[in-house]
């Protein structure tokens, strides 16, 4: 008994299959698991059991202490085994975490020796003396290879009987090497750290009489057969209702001027409802339903992310703000029909407000029916290598190289593996776990107390399941995410003297306001929710944006797919008519309108699927996990010749069928949920509406969201060209705040006391306080105020330090050009221009790489491969530049012996391609560095 694996964090290592396999070898019909403080993996542990045949026994290993009063108290580790239910087993966990943050989670000797419900077994720090006269019939003390001899002895003596215990901290005998790397831990232990089979067991336990071990065996074999406690699945809340769910829609619709009578929304809503009541997800519906509702009469709520947007029934129960018909969303993008677990309806709150809705379902429901859903960290491919290089003294910047070129897989190339053979253990560390913490939007609602369950570390209230796992115990989850932009846009109406429902004003603002599009076509970005970063700006910039429908498309295509097939660029030269718009059959035209005739979204091969290839929901579904999971043509095919059938039947030529089924097998697997894109492409849109009517409180607004003073200092540029100034702080009157005031009749903005360096929230508190009480600040205060510096003091930093470089000009650093202006560049610079600016990114990369090549159409490069990509900014913005391949061997040496991101200092110049804005760099000079990087 007691066995670890990788979910006691810090202590053991194991994948649970890796722990699974090393029990079934070694011939056991049962899986005991005792993680130290943590149930983390019973979920996963208890299917993994279920298909190796085996019985799953339930366990967990908490410290005892007997001297509470110490800060640090001597600490055994007792392990806990569940007998009939798991109950007890969670409460003990609950018990044991009671005491708060910073101290070990740890029982009394009395609350574990009396604990009811569980098999107890101490460990090798027990304190015989501190246990009663009366030894209870369900404590053993473990008898393992790391038992001190003097303990064996004294338990021996007072006659305590011994149970079969293993150490293990890894998995098998030669994991040594991966828990050290993966805990970053050296072991001096001389005893096995493995999952013994019993002969190895008492070998290793060669102190014991033969008569212990073997009575150690047997109490183990009986306490087996002890333990059949059993996971339980927990029944769906139960809300009390007084309405069904078609009486609430059709409320709904009437508020709403949804006429339910109209062929399209009567037979969506029926065929939605059915589904939902076929699946029993109607409790579901009302819960959500109750909570958004609730929440929007207090706060401004998003218009919902993700798939749910897609659902009829949801906007009409006013859960989300999209109309899913008009925009061509599909229900069944939103519940899989292939599945009976719970959908998932994630909601945006603001992030100022959100604490709200979760003391709301507290109330509603009972402290005990809700929890906030816990998680697990676990290694990434970039953080595995990190690891792998930390421990061997690989130079970081080797294993970067190779994070970047595949962020979402580790490919380690033969030139690096020979160098570095022992770099192939960061394959073994990937999904690892590393640390639990508290999700940070779920929450979990239950019947019967939540603990009945799952277990709960009391000083988070937050569960040991994550959300997977949440979908095993069948437990009520719900994202409740907070959205600064949506904090950003109340107060920007507070600023405005808006005193509607904020939910309701935005829901009045018409969606077709030229002024608001004219926000992106003048490249006023800043504080426009999504478009404050690079790729969507740069691919923005190449547009004029006329309609909603254009923001929503910028969304879905600014990513790495759409950008590295070409797909994104294919729409942008169709959109500017430089490219025909057309389709590959007339029947193609209704699904591909919105985007050009391009493939863009899930939803359009889902249609296609459905539409064109006649194939049954549930293939539609499997079509697109398919596609997301980027599955070989044998899997593909099983969609591809029903769906090839059916688009001859409707008479599509066969080159147009293979041509299609080719892009969508392709571009399809970069598709992206438009639910998603309609969603956050609104909030984007309000963003810009605000920003188009009332722009000063919205830079008030977005600055106080604004920690970076970059970001910072983006939004003070945009907004002094339009003629309203600032002042980074004023001491006398200055809050917490970014304010607005007036001076000689114009408007300023004034910065709050959080950007003096030196004044920390606690400071910044305690003047605002005094000054508001009307009282003195003390002298330390004072003095704070006095001769200020703030990281916002100009708002062209780069141009004020080539300035203190070079006061004579920049003639002097050899640059004998006039620096153009990257915004400058952005906009169409025709030319070589010269840009001077931080580099704030910078990789090498391959360009043969397999992705790069597969977008080339499989043409590959020789001689020299390499390139690299980075960008650069100075004080007007960041563009993407190249040293190619052509020019690396010569360039690359000037930048990556000086480059220190975010403060080096380069003039680069070079070309300005016509298809896409950045610059293709011919000569790069190292000018000099920052003194402090914004």
């Amino acid at each position: 008994m007691r066995i670890r694996t990788g979910n006691s964090f810090r202590t053991a290592v194991g994948h649970l299959p890796d722990v699974m396999s090393r029990l079934k070898d070694i011939g056991w019909k049962v899986a005991p698991i005792s993680d130290r403080l943590s149930t983390f993996g019973y979920a996963k542990w208890t299917k993994l059991a279920k298909t190796n045949g085996m019985r799953p026994i339930y366990g967990v290993e908490l410290g005892v202490s007997h001297n509470p009063a110490l800060k640090r108290p001597p600490m055994d580790y007792w392990t806990f085994f569940a007998t009939e239910n798991l109950v007890s087993l969670h409460e003990l966990v609950h018990h044991a975490t009671k005491e708060g943050i910073g101290k070990e989670p740890n029982l009394l000797y009395h609350e574990a020796i009396e604990a009811k419900g569980v098999i107890k077994i101490a460990g090798n720090f027990l304190v015989p003396e501190k246990l009663p006269k009366k030894i209870p019939k369900d404590f053993y003390v473990a008898l393992s290879p790391s038992t001190p001899i003097a303990l064996y002895r004294e338990i021996k003596k007072r006659k305590i009987p011994f149970i079969a215990a293993s150490d293990n901290n890894f998995p098998r005998q030669d994991d040594l090497e991966f828990y050290r790397v993966a805990l970053r831990r050296s072991s001096t232990q001389t005893y096995p750290q493995w999952i013994l089979s019993d002969e190895e067991w008492k070998d290793a336990c060669w102190f014991a009489d033969p008569a212990d071990l073997k009575s150690a065996i047997k109490n183990r074999d009986a306490a087996f057969k002890r333990c059949t406690a059993v996971m339980r699945q927990a029944d769906i809340l139960r809300p009390k209702i007084t309405k069904t769910l078609r009486q609430m829609c059709v409320e709904g619709a009437k508020k709403k001027s949804v006429d339910l009578k109209e062929p399209v929304y009567k037979a969506r809503l029926d065929r939605e409802l059915a589904l939902i009541e076929e699946k029993k997800f109607e409790d579901y519906f009302f819960v959500i339903a109750d909570m958004v509702q609730w929440a929007k009469q207090r706060m401004l709520v998003g218009p919902a992310r993700g798939s749910s947007c897609g659902s009829l029934v949801c906007f009409l129960l006013d859960i989300t703000a999209v109309d899913p018909i008009p925009y061509g969303l599909l229900f069944e993008r939103f519940i899989d029909i292939n599945r009976s677990d719970l959908p998932d309806i994630d909601i945006d709150f603001s992030d100022t407000e959100r604490h709200l809705v979760f003391e709301y379902a507290t109330k509603k429901y009972g402290k005990g029916h809700i929890a906030r859903l816990g998680t697990v960290g676990s290694y990434q491919p970039r953080s595995a290598l990190n690891q792998a290089a930390f421990v061997y003294r690989i130079p970081k910047w080797r294993v970067e190289k190779l994070a970047d070129q595949s962020p979402d897989e580790i490919q380690i190339d033969d030139k690096t593996l020979s160098e570095f053979p022992e770099l192939s253990i960061a394959h073994r560390l990937v999904d690892h776990p590393t640390n639990p913490s508290q999700h940070a939007a779920g929450i979990v609602i239950t019947q019967e107390p939540v603990i009945n369950f799952v277990a709960i570390d009391a000083r988070t209230n937050s569960t040991m399941c994550d959300k997977y796992d949440a979908e095993a115990f069948n437990l009520l989850k719900i994202d409740a995410l907070g959205l600064t932009q949506l904090s950003v846009m109340e107060r920007t109406f507070s600023l405005i003297g808006v005193k509607d429902n904020p939910n309701e004003f935005l829901s009045r603002i018409p969606l077709d306001d030229p002024a608001a599009f004219e926000i992106f076509n003048q490249q006023r970005f800043s504080g426009v929710f999504q478009f404050n970063g690079s790729a969507l700006q740069s691919l923005a910039k190449l547009v004029e944006v006329s309609r909603l429908e254009d923001i929503v498309s910028l969304t879905a295509l600014a990513r790495p797919g759409p950008l590295a097939s070409g797909e994104a660029h294919a729409w942008v030269r169709r959109k500017n008519g430089q490219e025909r718009i057309a389709y590959p059959h007339p029947l193609f035209e209704p699904i591909l309108e919105p985007t050009l005739g391009t493939m863009v979204y899930q939803e359009q091969v889902m249609r296609i699927g459905r539409d064109i290839g006649d194939l049954s929901w549930e293939q539609v579904t499997g079509l697109r996990k398919a596609l997301s999971k980027s599955m070989g043509p044998e899997a593909m095919n099983v969609y591809g010749e029903p769906w090839k059938a059916a688009a001859r039947q409707k008479g599509i030529p066969l080159d147009v069928i293979d041509k299609v089924w080719s892009d969508i097998c392709s571009h399809g697997s970069y598709s992206f949920n438009r639910s998603h894109a309609v969603a956050y492409g609104i909030v984007s849109y309000h963003c810009a509406w605000l920003k188009a009517h009332h722009p000063v409180e919205f830079a008030a607004a977005s600055l106080d969201a604004e920690s970076n003073p970059a970001t910072m200092m983006t939004i003070l540029r945009e907004i002094r060209k339009e003629g309203v100034d600032y002042v980074p702080v004023d001491p006398d009157v200055s809050t917490d705040r970014w304010e607005l005031t007036e001076s000689d009749g114009k408007r300023v903005l004034v910065g709050p006391l959080s950007v003096i360096d030196g004044i920390g929230p606690v400071a910044m508190r305690d003047i605002v306080t005094l000054r508001r009480e009307g009282k003195k600040l003390p002298e330390r205060l004072r003095k704070r105020l006095e001769n200020v510096k703030t990281s916002i003091d100009t708002l062209e930093p780069i141009k004020s330090r080539l300035g203190e470089l070079y006061p004579d000009g920049l003639h002097m650093a050899g640059v004998q050009s006039e620096p153009t202006p990257i915004e400058e560049i952005q906009m169409g610079y025709r030319g070589m221009p010269v840009a001077i600016g931080v580099i704030t990114r910078a990789n090498i990369i391959d360009e043969n790489e397999p992705q790069r090549v597969l977008n080339r159409k499989g043409r590959r490069y020789t001689g020299q491969t390499q390139a690299l990509n980075m960008f650069i900014r100075d004080d007007s913005g960041e563009i993407f530049a190249k040293i190619d391949r052509s020019v690396f061997d010569e360039l690359s040496p000037q930048i990556m012996d000086k480059v220190r991101i975010g403060k080096s200092i380069f003039a680069l110049k070079g070309t300005v391609p016509n298809s896409f804005r950045m610059i293709s760099v011919q000569r790069i000079k190292y000018i000099g560095e920052m003194d402090d990087a914004p």
